[in-house]
């Protein structure tokens, strides 16, 4: 073995203990809004994607450096998992029951690529953004794939060379990479969660968040009215899908049902039409301007 490699294995495994020790998971999560779960179980399609501002230090960095409140993402496959024929079934069906209908596809550090059932996030502040137009034969695809990954091991460099991409310019090595740049160690046996993901969409040419070329960056007419870069996928994270045009954000937990009345909501202890009616005002005492309560 070279130094090289020897090198190469002493900082793979110190990723491997960083990662490890960062994915425990802090004791002051503010979880905000409670999610209804049957709601979640009703709404939610197979090949949409859940945004998840996970509850670890890790998910605190990858916030911190991602300007997001989203630091992880899955992957929504139903109940495919179960399906006749699948390797899976008996033992997802032993394991959660009823909830091996509802599985999600993910990735973490200290795991690797799992099967998960979607109820696990009941608890966590999540989002569901949902592929627009995408055809029933590319999703399907999308879907293999993903599933594809199971068992799959975490690519801890990919995300260390994602934060570094994304420091300031003066602290940035990777400032010259393009966007067509592979980041991580590049094999088709490392993924990480926002990544694995992306991969699959791009393969089928679904973009998550393309880039124009240079020399039209300033033309006004996108998204999409210009030529495209694909941006690689090792360098998507969960903010980009957020983010992207092109995926719908689905309001599970009341919006969907669409039978939201904001006037006959149960507020505790605050009678919002008084206090509306009532015009109360209160004045600044170092500008006397005057503002509504």
């Amino acid at each position: 073995m070279s130094l090289i490699q020897k090198m190469d294995k002493i900082l793979q495994n110190f990723y491997r203990s960083l990662l490890a020790r960062l994915d425990e998971k802090v004791s002051n999560y503010d979880h905000r809004i409670p999610n209804n779960m049957r709601n979640l179980k009703k709404y939610i399609r197979k090949g949409d994607v859940l945004l998840v501002e996970g509850d670890s230090e890790i998910s605190r960095i990858i916030k911190l450096f991602s300007t997001s409140h989203w630091s992880h993402i899955a992957f929504y496959v139903a109940d495919e998992l179960i399906k006749k024929g699948s390797p899976l079934r008996e033992t997802l069906l032993d394991q959660y029951g009823e909830g091996a209908r509802y599985m999600l596809i993910e990735a973490f550090a200290s795991r690797g690529v799992i099967a998960s059932p979607v109820t696990k996030y009941r608890d966590f502040n999540i989002r569901i953004c949902r592929p627009f137009a995408i055809s029933k034969s590319d999703m399907q695809e999308v879907t293999d794939l993903v599933i594809a990954d199971l068992g799959k091991h975490y690519d801890q460099r990919n995300i260390v060379d994602i934060a570094l991409m994304l420091m300031p310019k003066w602290l940035n090595p990777f400032r010259k990479r393009n966007m067509r740049a592979c980041l991580g160690n590049c094999n088709d046996f490392e993924v990480i969660c926002s990544g694995m993901i992306a991969r699959a969409f791009q393969n089928v040419g679904y973009p998550i968040a393309p880039v124009l070329p240079a020399s039209e960056s300033g033309n006004v007419k996108s998204p999409y009215g210009d030529r495209l870069v694909m941006r690689h996928f090792t360098q998507i994270l969960p903010r980009d899908f957020d983010l992207s045009p092109n995926f719908e954000i689905i309001k599970f937990n009341i919006i969907e049902s669409g039978k939201f009345d904001y006037r006959s909501l149960p507020w505790f202890d605050l009678n919002i039409r008084n206090l509306k009616s009532s015009g109360q005002e209160t004045r600044t005492k170092e500008t006397g301007e005057q503002h509504e309560i």
